[in-house]
């Protein structure tokens, strides 16, 4: 049988890789469209700078010497303001990372200017104030205060140089730095809500698997709530519907069985009484025997049917005292038990069925093998039980068929030891109810191990189930 694959990322994982994967990708997406669009930004600006440096370049060769001053006062402005003079205006040979885009596009629309030579750097020269008449003669500030001014500075034909100041601000020019901070941030609100919002939405999935735990351990374990989305009330209302089939046929089962077994006690008893007519003294004792171990039959297989402990409440159960008593009470009797064990082992099961269960197991392990050595621990993945002996052991392709109602093996298992070959079926019936499972082992030196394996999670199951 080909055994499911195991993942260790839950389903609320891997929808939240999703969303972190979407979320880069947007916000990749995001960040590219901004850089494109602010350096289109930077590049109109450029534009819009170098229109206005052709304009008045072509201005000031083409008027006289004494005119120039007055036209490049006229031509003065917030954001651009022109000197002439005969030697290039002193700037830094590199800019700021601010300015650098935007310095690589103006020294692309330059280019028309020809053979002119063409400075571009940045100045820490204050931005030059207009003097203008306002109220008693104090100068106005510029309308872009900036620290730092980029210069464009370019040699007229007649050697001299016409200097632009162009007072750009960093904080208003668009940065990349700011919009992905801003980007980043955006997407970490989205991805934690996102992820708290499939949390919620995956968390009934997990009360599914929860339920579906409980109804393998507790048949009559409370129905699953029907709450949440549509989708959800239907699915929990179908898997009450599906328990309460279940239920109704095993009710319906053990009362068939109930009337089959009264009908059969009725038909033995008659047998019974018709088997003292007998006149031979053995045959009659033959005839008596077979009937009782008939009834005897018919009373465990009911009882196995039926599985009365399966409404006894689940508790706490302390099972190093319980594997301790039953060891006491055999030994008390004659029979040679050991217990090895943890001075507590607590775990939540059925105190009654447990009991049943481990009984069954040790007199196994006393009426083939003479002796039983009961060993348990614990730990955080659950509760390990092993009842071992010295009989002939069980063949390995034989350790499955023991398991089954009613089988029995030949020679010294054989049905003159008595019992009706029910002993291992219900432990490994009670022990599956609390979520473990009963194995055959070959026991070092000779003889069988029976190992009981009851896990962690039945406990958190059958408290959840209480």
């Amino acid at each position: 049988m080909r055994r499911p694959r195991t993942h260790s990322v839950g389903l609320t994982g891997r929808l939240a890789i999703i969303l972190v994967a979407v979320v880069i990708l947007l916000c990749a997406a995001a960040a590219v469209f901004y850089l494109y669009s602010q350096s289109e930004a930077r590049r109109d600006i450029a534009v819009v700078i170098a229109d206005r440096i052709f304009s008045v370049v072509e201005l000031i060769e083409g008027s006289p010497e004494d005119q120039r001053p007055m036209l490049l006062r006229a031509l003065r402005s917030p954001w651009l303001r022109a000197t002439i003079g005969p030697e290039p205006p002193s700037v830094t040979a590199e800019v700021s990372p601010d300015f650098a885009n935007l310095r690589t596009h103006l020294r692309r629309q330059l280019q028309s200017l020809g053979d002119r030579t063409v400075l571009l750097g940045e100045s820490d020269q204050p931005f030059e104030r207009l003097r203008r008449p306002h109220g008693d003669g104090a100068e106005v500030p510029p309308l872009l205060p900036s620290r730092r001014v980029l210069v464009v500075a370019v040699e007229l034909a007649d050697s001299n140089w016409l200097a632009f100041r162009v007072p750009l601000r960093p904080d208003r020019l668009p940065r990349e730095t700011h919009m992905i901070a801003v980007i980043a941030g955006s997407a970490l609100v989205i991805l934690f809500f996102a992820i708290w919002a499939t949390y919620h939405v995956t968390r009934p999935l997990a009360h599914f698997a929860e339920a579906a735990d409980r109804l393998g351990v507790d048949l009559r374990a409370p129905p699953l709530p029907e709450r949440g989305s549509r989708e959800l009330r239907k699915a929990a209302h179908a898997f009450n519907q599906m328990q309460d089939r279940l239920r109704r046929l095993i009710d319906d089962r053990t009362m068939m069985l109930a009337a089959i077994s009264h009908d059969l006690r009725t038909v033995l008893t008659r047998l019974k009484l018709r088997a003292e007519f007998i006149d031979d003294p053995q045959q009659r004792d033959k005839a008596v025997a077979d009937v009782d171990e008939m009834r005897a039959m018919l009373d465990a297989s009911l009882s196995f049917a039926r599985d009365d402990t399966a409404e006894e409440a689940r508790t706490s159960v302390d099972l190093s005292s319980l594997l301790q008593s039953l060891c006491d009470d055999l030994s008390d009797a004659g029979s040679k038990v050991v217990y090895d064990g943890p001075p507590r082992l607590a775990y939540w099961s059925q105190p009654v069925a447990m009991r049943r269960a481990f009984a069954n197991l040790i007199g196994n392990a006393l009426k083939y093998g003479g002796e039983a050595d009961v060993a348990a621990a614990g730990d955080a993945r659950g509760v390990t039980v092993e009842i071992a002996d010295r009989g002939p052991g069980i063949p390995a392709d034989m350790r499955e068929q023991v398991f089954a109602p009613f089988f029995r093996l030949e020679g010294s298992r054989s049905r003159d030891t008595g019992g009706t070959g029910l002993g291992l079926s219900v432990a490994r019936s009670i022990i599956r109810r609390h979520g473990g499972d009963i194995t055959l082992h070959d026991r070092n030196g000779g003889g069988l191990l029976a190992r009981v394996t009851l896990p962690a999670v039945a406990e958190r199951t059958a408290q959840a189930a209480e």
